[in-house]
């Protein structure tokens, strides 16, 4: 009777220690499968940043351009108007 008892218990054991070792590998995956993605959004999100940066840069590139233009016209608005 005590043979079969600890016999029970050693199957119980090996049945709980497979579950606990099965919800560690899920919970690793899962951890794993977010690990990829937040890699995936910090790519994209680093992506996003650098195109906002080229965007900006045009943008002032622009703005340089429309005061250089404006400054230019009002030389010939004045030049116009002293004739």
């Amino acid at each position: 009777m005590p043979e079969e008892i600890s016999h029970f218990l050693d199957s119980v054991l090996a049945v709980v220690l497979g579950v606990f070792g099965w919800l560690g590998k899920k919970f690793s995956d899962r951890l794993d499968a977010d690990e990829q993605r937040l890699t995936k959004i910090e790519v994209e999100l680093a992506t996003q940043r650098e195109r906002d940066t080229a965007v900006e840069n045009r943008m002032s590139g622009l703005e340089t351009t429309v005061k250089e233009i404006n400054s230019k016209l009002d030389r010939m608005m004045e030049m116009l108007m002293r004739r």
